[in-house]
């Protein structure tokens, strides 16, 4: 049992579906002071230890979402499932140097990986990254 009688798998279950840097959308905060409407967009900082997901949202607030309290949906790919695939698929075609972003691109457009294409195109670092280590 994790901090606050939060399970364990819950918070790394956040911390997978919400990386830093994966963009989300406000779906209600229950906070009758909060001035974020449904729809706010925003960037994920961070996933603390109690499950709050940290956004920097593209209006000026600093707002996490509060586990049990609040909700968002990601509006970035789930690294761990579609596009982790895609970047896979194109790997085994053999067809680039899969540092080769625009090319990669191309491929997983063609193989209908849409989310990979999105993914190297907004986070290429971390891209960079799973291609040399395996890893996010």
């Amino acid at each position: 049992m994790g901090s606050f009688g939060i399970p364990d798998e819950i918070i790394a279950s956040r911390k997978e579906q919400y990386p830093v840097g994966a963009r989300v959308e406000l779906i209600c905060m229950k906070d009758p002071y909060v001035h974020l409407a449904p729809g706010e967009q925003g960037t994920v900082t961070g996933v603390d230890d109690i499950g709050t997901i940290h956004v920097k949202w593209d209006c000026g607030s600093g707002l996490g979402v509060a586990y049990g309290e609040d909700e968002c949906r990601s509006l970035c790919p789930d690294f761990s499932k579609r596009v982790r695939d895609g970047i896979l698929a194109v790997r085994d075609t053999g067809k680039t140097n899969m540092f080769d972003t625009n090319a990669v691109q191309v491929i997983a457009s063609g193989m209908e990986f849409h989310e990979t294409v999105i993914f190297i195109e907004e986070h290429k670092k971390e891209y960079c990254t799973f291609i040399m280590t395996g890893h996010v």
